[in-house]
């Protein structure tokens, strides 16, 4: 459900596809955007850090979700919320919609049943 994705993706695809994070120290982190879920007439961008290992399998490796806040200028801006529920809401429908792409995936014809046809 990625919407953004026009506006962030470069168009040659050998071109860094990063989207950069600067922290409150100025510091720029690279991150790959995941999705974009519409909560409570907001928008929330779900992040994963890109300078992380493939081979780190690691489970501390978390998503990070920042509240989508879009300008006039058809500008985007990503920013951090406290809103606990709103967090949750978000972090599970990121969940679902990733279940259900693996679910199709798996299936090949995206039936959708829950079942697994070996």
């Amino acid at each position: 459900m990625i919407d953004l994705n026009e506006n962030i993706t470069p168009e040659n695809e050998e071109e860094d596809a990063h989207i950069y994070l600067t922290d409150e120290d100025g510091k720029e982190y690279p991150f790959d955007l995941l999705d974009v879920i519409p909560y409570s007439g907001e928008e929330y961008a779900v992040f994963f850090p890109a300078d992380e290992s493939d081979e780190d399998d690691s489970e501390d490796t978390e998503v990070v979700i920042l509240k989508v806040i879009r300008h006039e200028d058809d500008s985007v801006e990503f920013e951090g919320t406290d809103d606990e529920e709103a967090l949750d809401a978000v972090f599970n429908q990121f969940m679902e919609n990733m279940r259900q792409a693996f679910e199709e995936d798996a299936h090949g014809d995206g039936c959708g049943c829950g079942h697994c046809h070996d």
